[in-house]
């Protein structure tokens, strides 16, 4: 190889590279949503123009265009998060306008909880917004659903057309209109004394936590989504706790004479739990006695 030809491939590959750093500088870093807090987390990198040449006004610049790239970056995040039922914030916004104003006011009312100076002159910004609770994402959307006023008539709502689950599946079956379902002459006798929350255990399963589970039977039927629970509810805690263990505090929501029972799989990539039939028709008889669901006592034991 020529001398001449060397240093040209060399000055290429010199530029190319040049270019290559250039246009994989990252321009953001989406985190996600945190479960175990319940908090919404983005973070947005942004650099100065190149007409910005005083150092102060570099910085300004660089700052406004990471705190825009954040912003950028949480609605992506919350836009693809799912309410219920394979229904994403996106796909909600898109069919009510109310919902969609209160979504976009939650997004530019996030906090910015970090920033910093990189050391490649970048700016870095981080910023967040509460799952459930006052100026959340759960606020936006439940404060303007009006279809949902967590009256079932006292009991489970219930899908009858739903296919039966026969193995532990990790498909979601299709959830239509609900109805009021009479439970089965084999319910097991109840103890003395109103339950007063509701304990899914399941453990070893590998349940994902979601904002609005499900809690569907093997027979198929719906026993407990957002329709059991008042929006004001589900705005503060969602549809429930997640615990480790019986142990943990927060399973106290449940109350003190909680019911208790196993799921078998899990549906909806690991989100929604599947109980028996039988344990479905006990759900059912105890909530005709107490329609403790509508306060959203449920707890899953992760």
């Amino acid at each position: 190889m020529s001398k001449v030809k060397y240093l040209k491939e060399l000055f290429f590959l010199f530029v190319f590279s040049g270019l290559f750093v250039f246009i994989a500088q990252p321009s953001c870093s989406a985190i996600g949503v945190d479960w175990d807090s319940n908090i919404i987390t983005a973070i947005g990198v942004g650099s100065a123009p190149e007409y910005a040449i005083k150092p102060g006004q570099a910085n300004a610049l660089a700052r406004r265009a990471a705190t825009v790239d954040a912003y950028r970056n949480l609605a992506s995040i919350i836009y693809g998060i799912e309410v219920e039922n394979h229904t994403t914030i996106e796909q909600l916004t898109v069919k009510n306008d109310t919902i969609k104003t209160a979504v976009e006011g939650a997004i530019r009312n996030a906090r910015v909880v970090d920033e910093e100076q990189l050391d490649d002159s970048n700016y870095q910004v981080t910023v967040s917004m509460p799952l459930f609770g006052k100026n959340s994402l759960s606020s936006a959307v439940w404060q303007n659903n009006n279809e949902n006023t967590g009256t079932t008539n006292n009991v489970p709502v219930v899908n009858s057309t739903v296919n039966p689950v026969q193995e532990p599946s990790t498909t979601s079956p299709t959830i239509p209109a609900t109805m009021a379902a009479t439970p089965s002459s084999t319910v097991v006798p109840l103890p003395t004394g109103a339950y007063t929350g509701l304990i899914v255990d399941c453990r070893g399963l590998g349940l994902e936590r979601a904002m609005t589970p499900n809690i569907i039977d093997t027979s198929g039927r719906t026993l407990y989504n957002s329709q059991n629970v008042n929006n004001q509810q589900i705005i503060h805690n969602g549809l429930a706790s997640y615990v480790k263990s019986p142990n943990d505090e927060a399973a106290n929501i449940a109350g003190s004479n909680p019911l208790i029972l196993k799921c078998v799989s899990l549906t909806d990539f690991h989100r929604n739990p599947i109980i028996s039939k039988e344990d479905g028709d006990r759900l059912i008889s105890a909530v005709q006695q107490y329609d403790f669901l509508r306060n959203g006592s449920v707890v899953f034991i992760q």
